[in-house]
């Protein structure tokens, strides 16, 4: 008797916690967050669906619905316009307070459309390289989580001093004057239709990888000298094992990792600048100490979507609008032009 006494009472209790599990995961299901719709209401670049399902991205929230559905605007949660396909007779009519439209531009100031002086009061996020940008576009260094103490030399078998890859040989900030002069002081080899080379595809993995093998530096020169403007081509080059010689306008030391490029604005001139180059490609012990980084940091980058979707989630994120957009964009930049004066 006791023993069924003792049955019953394990029976109820198995009972009781089931149905707590199945209660909780009602509830659970029940209070889950809708997923967003993110609507592109451009394209980029002419390319229509230019986003992936975010699951493809591995993001962090997946919890989001991307389509370039315009039928879509009016259950929209954020819309996205590529300032370079934007046209101003072709925007929405209609718009939800609780929308967050979004500008994604990837240029500097010099190339960015006149459109933008007409957009006063019409973003509330933007998506650029700046890094006061609601997303941010650009690779973040972040710490290996366990350092590779491997000594690694990537000096030998290099026999090259300097390379760049451009087609761009008439730029804001005058770097092809800068790279002629450093080519009166140093051999410098340039690729694409701003010199006498070619790799194919133009700006490929692939030819990154060949320079790689020759080549000591790379001559990672903006097209414009401008607040935090940094392209890929800088990033690429850190995926190599050449030390990037950077031209630019940003404070690179806030994008890339301790010791791990050398700015040509911290010499003089050009002709010290190849000076240095020379010395540093001699000394293989100083050299391999710009390359020394790979042993504890690396380049990470989320897509911007998956940043997107995560802000659209966050129920403390505030509502802003860009009021002041010509400001922020082309003063604050502080765009100048390398000059050998």
């Amino acid at each position: 008797m006791r023993y069924l006494w003792n049955l019953k009472i394990v029976i109820f209790l198995s009972f009781f916690i089931i149905m707590l599990f199945v209660m909780a995961s009602y509830f659970s299901d029940t209070e889950k967050e809708p997923s967003k719709v993110i609507l592109l209401w451009t394209s980029f670049f002419g390319e229509k669906d230019y986003i992936s399902p975010l699951k493809n991205l591995h993001c962090e929230r997946q919890d989001c619905v991307i389509t370039s559905n315009r039928n879509m605007l009016k259950n929209s949660d954020a819309i996205i316009f590529h300032l370079r396909d934007m046209n101003l007779e072709d925007l929405p009519d209609f718009r939800l307070s609780n929308q967050r439209w979004v500008m994604l531009h990837h240029e500097s100031p010099p190339h960015t459309p006149n459109t933008l002086t007409s957009l006063e009061g019409f973003f509330n996020w933007s998506a650029t390289y700046r890094r006061d940008s609601d997303i941010f576009l650009s690779p973040v260094v972040t710490p290996l989580k366990k350092a590779v103490l491997k000594q690694q030399d990537f000096h030998k078998e290099k026999s090259l001093l300097a390379v760049w890859f451009a087609s761009n040989c008439i730029t804001p900030s005058n770097r092809e004057v800068y790279v002629r002069e450093l080519q009166q002081a140093v051999p410098v080899d340039v690729y694409g239709s701003c010199g006498d080379r070619e790799c194919l595809p133009k700006m490929s993995t692939k030819c990154y990888k060949e320079a790689s093998q020759k080549y000591f530096f790379y001559l990672a020169f903006e097209n414009s000298m401008c607040k935090d403007y940094i392209t890929e081509k800088f990033f690429n080059v850190l995926d190599t094992d050449m030390v990037p010689v950077v031209l630019g306008g940003a404070d690179y030391t806030q994008f890339a990792p301790p010791n791990s490029f050398i700015n040509a604005l911290d010499f003089s001139s050009p002709q010290h600048l190849g000076k240095y180059l020379q010395n540093v490609a001699r000394n293989a012990t100083l050299y391999n100490k710009f390359l020394e980084w790979k042993q504890y940091f690396k380049l990470e980058q989320t897509h911007y979507a998956c940043d997107i979707c995560k802000k659209l989630h966050d129920h403390n994120e505030p509502v802003k609008i860009y009021h002041n957009l010509y400001n922020w964009w082309f003063i604050e930049a502080n765009c100048k032009s390398w000059t050998t004066e």
